[in-house]
This record gives C-alpha cells, sequence and structure tokens, in this order.
C-alpha cells in the first residue's frame, strides 16, 4: 500500500476514535448505567448534540469504508484469499470481541457481589440472568456497547463472499440500492444498514482498484467543511427545537455525514500532505485506537458518575463533564494500553488482535 495512504488510514482512525468516545460522553437524558444528568434543553444539550449527534457520526461510517477496503486490498477473490481473511479476521475481530464481552460481564458479575454496587453496575444483577439472556449479552448484545460494531464487522465478514460477487456482478448499482436502505432505514435485523453500505463501498473501491483514495482532495476542504458544519448545525437547531419530521432529520444527517466523509479526508491533505507523521507522538498513540475503543466503555460511564456526584448535576457541570470525560479516558486508554503493551505483549496482542 502507497506510504502516505497507509499513515493517514492510521492517523484518521485514531482521530475516529476520538469521535466515538464523544458520541459516547453525551450526558444529557437519563439513560441506565450513564449516570447522566436530566436537565431541560440549554447550551449544553445544544453543544453535545452538536458534536455527538452532529460531528461525530461521521466516524462509524468512515470507519466501515475504511474496514472494508482494507478486507478487499489486493483481493481476487479466491477460496484460499477467504480462508486466510477468515482465520486473520478471526483473530483480529472474534478474540478480542469475545475477551471484552466476556470479561466485561465477569467484571460486573464481581462487583454486583459488593454491596451498595449492584445498583451502580448493571440494572439487572447477572445472577440472575437466563441462559437465554447471558447468551444474549455475551454474543449479539455485550454491556460494553460499543461492540457492536464489531459484531456487525465479523458478519460481514462471514458475507463477504457474497458481497463480493454482488459488487463484481452489479457493480455501483449495488452500493445504490444499499444508499436508498439507508436513506428509508431499512431494518437488516442482523447489522444496520450503515454497516454493509459503507463495508461495500470501501470494498468496492478497493476490488475495483481505483485511486480515488490517492487523489489530494485539500483543495476542497473549505466547500465540505462548510457544508458539513452548516448541516450539522442546521439538524442540532431543529433537534433543539425538536423537529418531529423523520424523514427530513434523516436526510439532513445523511447529508451531514457524507460531507464529514469527505470533509475528514480533504482536511487531513491539507494538514499533513507535506509532513512525515511517522515521527510524531500523534503517530505513536494512533497505534492505540482500538484498546481505547474496546476499552473505553465502560470505564467512561463510571468517570461520568463519579464526576457528576463530586460537581452536582448542573448545565454547567454537564458541559465541563462531557469535554473531560473523553480526555481522561483516553489518557486512561494509551497508558493504560502502553504498559500492557510493554509488560505483557503477548497478551496484549490477544486482546487487540495484534493491532
Amino acid at each position: 500500500m502507497n506510504k502516505y495512504l497507509s499513515v493517514k488510514l492510521k492517523v484518521i482512525s485514531f482521530i475516529l476514535i476520538i469521535m466515538v468516545v464523544f458520541i459516547h460522553s453525551h450526558n444529557i437524558g437519563d439513560v441506565s448505567m450513564a449516570g447522566n444528568a436530566v436537565l431541560e434543553n440549554g447550551y449544553s444539550s445544544f453543544f453535545q448534540d452538536f458534536i455527538s449527534y452532529g460531528i461525530s457520526l461521521t466516524a462509524v461510517p468512515l470507519f466501515f469504508l475504511i474496514s472494508g477496503y482494507l478486507f478487499y486490498f489486493n483481493f481476487k477473490g479466491t477460496k484460499k484469499e477467504f480462508i486466510t481473511k477468515f482465520k486473520k479476521r478471526f483473530k483480529s475481530l472474534t478474540i478480542p470481541y469475545l475477551f471484552w464481552s466476556t470479561g466485561v460481564v465477569l467484571l460486573f458479575f464481581v462487583l454486583q457481589l459488593i454491596p451498595g454496587f449492584q445498583s451502580v453496575f448493571g440494572s439487572k444483577l447477572i445472577i440472575d440472568y437466563s441462559f437465554n439472556e447471558l447468551l444474549t449479552k455475551l454474543f449479539l448484545n455485550p454491556i460494553p456497547f460499543q461492540l457492536w460494531f464489531l459484531r456487525d464487522l465479523i458478519l460481514l465478514v462471514v458475507l463477504s463472499p457474497i458481497i463480493y460477487w454482488l459488487i463484481r456482478l452489479t457493480g455501483f448499482y449495488f452500493i445504490i440500492i444499499l444508499f436508498i436502505t439507508w436513506v428509508f432505514n431499512f431494518d437488516y435485523v442482523i447489522f444496520e444498514n450503515r454497516s454493509i453500505l459503507f463495508f461495500s463501498l470501501g470494498a468496492i473501491l478497493s476490488i475495483n482498484k481505483t485511486n480515488l483514495l490517492l487523489i489530494d482532495f485539500s483543495r476542497y476542504y473549505r466547500l465540505y467543511s462548510f457544508l458539513w458544519f452548516a448541516l450539522v448545525l442546521i439538524k442540532t437547531i431543529l433537534l433543539f427545537n425538536e423537529y418531529q419530521d423523520v424523514l427530513i432529520m434523516n436526510i439532513l444527517q445523511i447529508s451531514s455525514i457524507l460531507f464529514g466523509v469527505l470533509s475528514i479526508w480533504s482536511l487531513y491533505d491539507f494538514f499533513f500532505k507535506d509532513k512525515d507523521l511517522t515521527n510524531s507522538k500523534f503517530y505513536k498513540y494512533s497505534s492505540f485506537s482500538f484498546f481505547i475503543f474496546v476499552f473505553h466503555v465502560p470505564i467512561f460511564s463510571i468517570i461520568r458518575r463519579g464526576l457528576f456526584i463530586f460537581l452536582g448535576k448542573s448545565e454547567f457541570s454537564s458541559l465541563i463533564i462531557y469535554m473531560a470525560v473523553p480526555f481522561i479516558t483516553i489518557l486512561l486508554g494509551i497508558s493504560l494500553g502502553g504498559f500492557l503493551k510493554q509488560s505483557v505483549p503477548k497478551f496484549y496482542n490477544v486482546i487487540t488482535g495484534s493491532r
């Protein structure tokens, strides 16, 4: 792979992880386990909606696009290649998924045994789970809810031969069909519509060996960024005023995400096209992207609950906590990840899929 593109994908992935943490840092509303502040709409909710439900929503689709591109990179579609890919993704996706899902269930089980902690760690005791509920928590709907991304990615890898065949058979028409299902919020049941759309979009870019990802988009960064922020702002204002038209809100969200993808891609070119980031601290920290992703839930919820107890639940404290929790969580993730990587490298490789 082109070195510039390789570094770009790694750095952007780290930026996207930060955005994901901000999505989950949203603290307005009564959510189980989150320790949220139940407040009326105000400057804190507006700012949090703008960042978490606007700007940061670009992260997940772009992650799937990158995943699809990397999965099919230099891919010829042979049976041997698929088997090799399945084995690699089992180590890099399935094993970490099972470790973190199972690990958090066991952690909650132990913590819920401590008097006074039952209500803090889950609305229902693990010991009271039925067998089916336990299987659901382990494999389908884990307590660390961010793992849904890995779950969807695992399913898409399983379906990758079918996706490859459909792309070869129909070309870009397949993407158009998937895009329509995204616009009208079609329910695939087993995974999200944006998951298969952007994974397949990355796949078609890779399979067709297009040079689109190598094009310098920096000349358009102002246009893309303006449209991105404008669309997010409009959507946030409508959301703040409780606008009810679902289709309009969905179109605004989809449009903002698409321009968000273009903005992030072009902004990177603008700031870093003539720079070697491989020796920078930022590039070094990007190696912990996956660890931060799997580590940050439920840790950030515990930190947030503690800060609300200390600062109280007010509009000002909710905004301060919203900004502080991602910083603290990411710092902890880098610190703990660095410690584990240095102290127990084999274990670290297992739980992060050798990333």
